[in-house]
């Protein structure tokens, strides 16, 4: 017997997923949120590091490394957290916690706000452009190790 994929998601008790002024659509506060709050789970099938970054070289922006023998693949309908935007200023954090992603609040978020969070791509040598609009733009979606080096 075949079972039916999880159904696509998008809320749970924090955030809702909506048009983005960024990119496509994003992940937005259904209500006030502290500061701390866990507000969603990256979830995905577990993947190897190669398959991850294989996926990843063919156009799959939804894998996340995990550690380094392991990437969550994002794409699938149940992840919620795949919806949240880049920003050079975010307003959430990813977060390991035992074996698993979170996105955490960094500060108290708004009704309505716009949930980001700083991907931090490693790819130095081919930068991702930056459309998070934030007063202190980069430019470009670069992980902090690579940032500002000549």
């Amino acid at each position: 017997m075949r079972r039916s994929p999880p159904p696509k998601r998008t809320n749970n008790e924090w955030v809702f997923a909506a048009p983005s002024g960024i990119h496509g659509s994003g992940l937005f506060a259904r209500a006030e949120i502290p500061a701390g709050t866990l507000l969603v789970e990256y979830d995905g099938p577990r993947v190897s590091a190669a398959e991850g970054r294989q996926r990843a070289a063919e156009g799959n922006a939804f894998v996340f490394g995990l550690n380094r023998r392991e990437f969550i693949d994002g794409s699938v309908g149940w992840n919620l957290g795949r919806f949240a935007n880049h920003s050079c200023e975010p307003n959430a954090a990813s977060e390991s916690r035992g074996g698993r992603i979170w996105l955490r609040a960094l500060r108290v978020i708004f009704p309505k706000e716009e949930i980001t969070y700083d991907y931090g791509f490693s790819f130095r040598d081919d930068p991702t452009p930056c459309r998070c609009g934030a007063p202190n733009c980069r430019g470009n979606i670069v992980a902090a190790r690579h940032r500002d080096r000549s």
